[in-house]
């Protein structure tokens, strides 16, 4: 048999068994062979280098998918964590996870004045967070209170939850997330205790936020109105509204919260986000230049990169 023959064999055999996926039997019963040979020409295709076979590391390929993320959007970092499967139950607490690991060496050091976001995985990171003993943080939310009955709503416990866990001082937002007409907002900011929050906002040095996608439009839609922007809204950071290409959006007036710029200007805003729903909602977070760093799952970084 020509040399050129057998490698043709090789590679038909190759096919029918690493990608169409037969046994070796049924591999030999079509290309009318015997076992014993399909298993020596599958060997000889790897030998001859026909058919590579790569055993991969799943912390390097999550490792390979954060730095292309980072390309693709223009972020500082982001930190892809690797799952079993796709089942969003395992997602959620596998992310949280990951983020505890990265956020609670930057809180060992101390000093820091953490402004933190709300949602249900926020909460959960606060839940789930280790009981440290830190230096000389400081927690507080990044806007006034609603009467949001959900406890992943209310901010100021949220914010006291952290503190409690990282043994941090904790500051609270004194007035509403929105008022009633613009002169009562005004009012509010003459206030002593909104300026010194207001000065924590302009040098918080860390914020934890994460990222809503359009379910959030019909929680605040029932609290605080519909207008016609609703539909332009792709999701939101921190109450801040995007669109799909990561344009903000003023969705509601008289809002007492941390500005976009404030965020902007933070030393690091980190954002921890997952799942199939939020995909479109991710995108134009990151497109806002309101994040530095992503903490996602393995599953959400493939779909943001295709």
């Amino acid at each position: 048999m020509k040399q050129s023959d057998e490698k043709i064999l090789m590679s038909e055999a190759a096919i029918l068994y690493y990608e169409k996926k037969y046994t070796q039997q049924e591999v030999a019963d079509i290309m009318k062979l015997s076992r014993q040979t399909v298993s020596k020409l599958l060997n000889d295709a790897i030998r001859e280098n026909l058919v590579e076979i790569r055993i991969h590391d799943p912390k390097k390929d999550c490792e390979e998918m954060g730095r292309q993320i980072c390309e693709a959007f223009g972020i500082r970092k982001c930190v892809v964590c690797s799952v079993s499967n796709k089942n969003e139950a395992l997602r959620r607490p596998m992310t949280v996870r990951a983020a505890i690991e990265y956020i609670l060496p930057i809180l060992e050091k101390g000093n820091l004045n953490i402004a933190i976001s709300w949602g249900r995985t926020i909460e959960e990171l606060i839940n789930t967070m280790p009981d440290i003993n830190t230096s000389s943080n400081t927690v507080f939310p990044l806007f006034g209170a609603t009467d949001n009955e959900n406890s992943y709503f209310s901010s100021n416990e949220l914010a006291r939850g952290l503190a409690d866990k990282i043994g941090a001082n904790v500051k609270y937002a004194y007035f509403p997330y929105m008022t009633e007409n613009k002169e009562d907002c005004q009012l509010i900011k003459k206030l002593s205790y909104y300026k010194k929050m207001q000065e924590r906002w302009n040098s918080a040095d860390i914020a934890i936020v994460g990222i809503g996608n359009t379910e959030i439009l019909d929680i605040f839609g029932k609290t605080f109105g519909y207008s016609e922007k609703h539909s332009q809204i792709s999701g939101d950071v921190a109450t801040h509204f995007f669109s799909e290409n990561g344009k903000l959006i003023e969705l509601y007036e008289n809002t007492v919260c941390a500005s976009a710029d404030d965020l902007k200007n933070t030393k690091e805003t980190i954002a921890i986000a997952f799942g199939n729903d939020k995909i479109k909602a991710i995108k134009g977070a990151l497109r806002t230049s309101l994040i530095d760093t992503l903490i996602t799952d393995e599953y959400t970084a493939a779909m943001l990169l295709k």
